[in-house]
């Protein structure tokens, strides 16, 4: 490539200090673009468009061998998802010449930073990304023909493009941790404000529930048949996903996790040997699985103990999970399915054909309707899922431990009850509703948008299709 661009044109050059203003202001990208020739943005255009593929594998080979950002990624996300888009944000960023495309450069920005903070990476890693993508740059400007003076301007011009782009992404981002950890904090103080004396008796049921099972199981078992785990019982879901947030930072709920731990790994082992082969060891296994229920019901009841009964931050109209504390349930569900890759899916449901209800019935009629709507869904999941209002008369359900197929059958089974209550609106007697249900189940992507944004496609589907049906994504 020649090196024939002159050094600047002054009649676009700004002030120096022009190139550091906020990067909230279209004013600062502009003085940037403006302060070199258009030969030097030209040049660096062409270079980066020859190369992007080369610079963004560069890029994704240096962050996936990191030990912290690895974990984060997959090669299969990466060449699926992430290559191609990325090619994409280093070419509006670098091969710009017209200031009408400054303003949607910053919305890009904007939305880049705000993806890092619901996936969770942290900004240092963007910034190590971004030095390695400046080093590559400027190592092929020098290999491109321009002289020295030339590529050294060229490589000033590109840092200070990275850096007005990360100023950007490090203002949405922050902005949208701060709003995550104080939504985080607001939904523990939620869980805590649930009916504790209901949740206490209802978990104590379900941890008798399993013990009575493995005990039935001991003496009627099937050959082959295996004693059912606690941590896969209804109790051992509940204290992996509510209970954790519930009571977190206690003690005893590390003690209460040990003790399951022993039960699923050594006692339930131990209770099948001796009942298969009839070993006299029965009897003392017997008392260290009733010791070890004991321990985890008084720990429960102690932890229960510690919190308040109060009624605060659901939705006022129908008591399910206010839609602002989606981002940390969704986010600590999608870091649990990727640490221990179990499935968890999501059901969005839609009241149908709700306008007609409404101007049949009037707003309180169709508020009457909605509050029963929660409380089927409600009733009809269990107690380790989380049911949220997701806006006017759509609700979401967040189904852990729950794969593609096993979704579909909660969303057929949850649609049927539904079309088999009887609900009933003041003045106007018994009515019958429907739902349409999208459905879809984690792959992998850890923007929990994402996911939602599959199922309400699945949701759309089923009302085009018909409605009173669920569709998968």
């Amino acid at each position: 490539m020649s090196s024939s661009c002159s050094s600047s044109d002054s009649s676009f050059r700004p002030s120096a200090p022009a190139c550091y203003e906020s990067a909230s202001r279209a004013q600062a990208w502009v003085a940037v673009y403006q302060s070199v020739d258009a030969c030097t943005r030209g040049q660096v255009a062409a270079v980066v468009a020859d190369s992007a593929g080369d610079l963004v594998s560069a890029f994704y080979s240096t962050l996936l061998a990191d030990p912290e950002a690895g974990p984060r990624l997959s090669h299969d996300i990466v060449a699926t998802r992430l290559h191609g888009a990325m090619q994409g944000w280093l070419k509006s960023l670098l091969c710009v010449r017209e200031q009408g495309d400054i303003e949607a450069l910053l919305v890009t920005q904007k939305k880049v930073g705000e993806v890092h903070a619901r996936v969770h990476i942290p900004i240092h890693l963007v910034m190590a990304g971004a030095r390695i993508l400046k080093n590559e740059i400027a190592a092929r400007l020098r290999d491109s023909g321009l002289d020295g003076a030339s590529a050294s301007r060229a490589t000033q011009y590109v840092c200070n493009l990275f850096d007005l782009a990360l100023e950007q992404m490090s203002r949405a981002f922050m902005r949208d941790v701060n709003r995550g950890a104080r939504n985080d904090e607001a939904y523990r103080l939620f869980a805590l404000g649930q009916n504790i004396a209901t949740e206490r008796e209802r978990q104590r049921a379900a941890l008798l529930e399993w013990s009575q099972a493995v005990l039935i199981g001991l003496h009627y078992r099937e050959p082959d048949q295996v004693l059912p785990r606690l941590s896969g019982s209804e109790f051992g879901l509940w204290l992996q996903h509510k209970g954790a947030v519930l009571f977190e930072g206690a003690p005893a709920l590390g003690q209460i996790a040990d003790a399951v731990a022993q039960l699923d790994g050594a006692v339930l082992p131990q209770l099948m040997r001796s009942a298969r082969e009839g070993l006299d060891t029965l009897p003392a296994h017997m008392r260290e699985f009733q010791e070890l229920v004991g321990r985890i019901k008084h720990l429960l009841n102690g932890l229960f103990d510690l919190v308040a009964e109060l009624e605060s931050g659901s939705d006022p109209l129908t008591h399910v999970l206010n839609r602002r504390f989606l981002p940390s349930v969704m986010g600590r569900e999608i870091m649990i399915a990727t640490r221990e890759r179990r499935p968890f899916s999501v059901l969005l449901l839609d009241v149908d054909h709700f306008k007609a209800i409404n101007d049949a019935h009037g707003h309180g009629g169709g508020d009457q309707v909605l509050r029963q709507f929660a409380e089927v869904v409600h009733q009809s999941c269990r107690s380790s899922d989380f049911v949220f209002r997701y806006g006017g008369e759509e609700f979401l359900v967040v189904l852990v431990d729950t794969d593609a197929q096993a979704a579909m059958v909660a969303a057929e089974k949850l649609r049927a009850e539904i079309r088999r209550h009887v609900f009933r609106v003041a003045e106007a007697g018994e009515l019958r509703v429907t739902t349409s249900i999208g459905v879809a189940s984690f792959d992998g992507h850890p923007d929990y948008a994402y996911l939602i944004e599959r199922a309400d496609r699945a949701l759309y589907r089923a009302k085009r299709a018909g409605r009173n049906r669920a569709e998968a994504a």
